[in-house]
């Protein structure tokens, strides 16, 4: 991607932030300004697309007060196992989502152990260059400070992207931007009581449009054979999601991200997207059999 599409991305993942801390709900010039800006972006970029970062979902579930599960995540003791490319690049993905979820749980030893695995991943993949000795030196003195460790792995996450869009790995970061959203959905569903946490569970449902933009993202690779490989995966997942049905808010009240028939994010009015527990049970079921697909071990 171009340069305006990172700073688009930026805008994304924070934009629903922004709305819920700035608009106060109903605040028209505040709707307006914030509409005027994406717009802008919109304008710029005939193209873009929204990389999801998984911090943010972990520290939205953290505070729903969900618990954390070591049992899910993926062992670092497999990271050897992966000497494929495709597998590499997928568990690195991973690894990375692993690692923000630790961090945001505090869980200070797990996080070291994450850390120095992905940054040990890195160099098959020639990801090297994206972790510079500050990175490194920063993660390594603020392993036991809550805060920095989580900004210093969205500081990583978001310093491999932007290492990938300028070599032009496109084809590489859909691999890893797509097992790290996977990871994160993964270790979402399967932390959920779906009668207990309704907030989380809008929250997974929401993952429907970034399952859709993350597609788009990867139809522009999907000549290279593994690329194609994890969209096949995917569009069982889409299949699984288009079963839920969007409801907008008729009390005008509220912004959303929203996505047109041209494929492009826009602002618009409020809407929520509802889910059956059978609804969720089955998309657990198919992201848990994408997400084994993607760490096992032996073919």
């Amino acid at each position: 991607m171009k340069k305006q599409s990172k700073l688009a991305v930026t805008l994304l993942v924070g934009l629903p932030l922004v709305m819920m801390t700035s608009c106060g709900g109903d605040d028209p010039v505040v709707e307006e300004a914030i509409e005027e800006v994406v717009e802008e972006v919109i304008e710029e970029n005939t193209t873009y697309y929204q990389i999801p970062s998984p911090d943010e979902m972990f520290g939205f579930i953290k505070e729903s007060g969900l618990e954390f599960n070591g049992e899910l995540l993926n062992d670092i003791a497999n990271s050897d196992s992966y000497t494929d490319p495709k597998m590499q690049a997928l568990n690195f993905g991973v690894y990375s989502a692993d690692l923000a979820y630790t961090a945001a749980y505090q869980e200070f030893n797990e996080s070291t152990k994450y850390f120095a695995t992905i940054q040990k991943m890195s160099e098959p993949l020639g990801l090297n260059g994206a972790f510079d000795k500050s990175l490194i030196e920063r993660a390594q003195a603020n392993l036991d400070n809550a805060d920095s460790l989580v900004a210093i792995t969205n500081t990583s996450y978001f310093a491999i992207i932007n290492y990938l869009e300028n070599n032009e790995q496109g084809d590489r970061l859909g691999l890893i931007a797509s097992a790290g959203w996977l990871e994160t959905v993964y270790v979402t569903a399967n932390t959920i009581d779906y009668s207990k946490d309704k907030d989380a569970v809008e929250r997974l449902a929401d993952q429907k449009l970034t399952l859709d933009n993350l597609l788009d993202y990867l139809a522009k690779y999907e000549s290279d054979a593994s690329v194609a490989e994890v969209m096949a995966w995917l569009k069982d997942l889409e299949s699984v999601f288009a079963t839920l049905s969007d409801t907008e808010d008729e009390s005008g009240s509220g912004l959303s991200l929203k996505k047109k028939d041209s494929g492009k994010m826009v602002l618009g009015g409020g809407s929520s997207i509802s889910i059956s527990e059978e609804q969720f049970n089955a998309i657990k079921e198919k992201v848990n059999e994408i997400r084994n697909n993607i760490v096992k071990t032996k073919v």
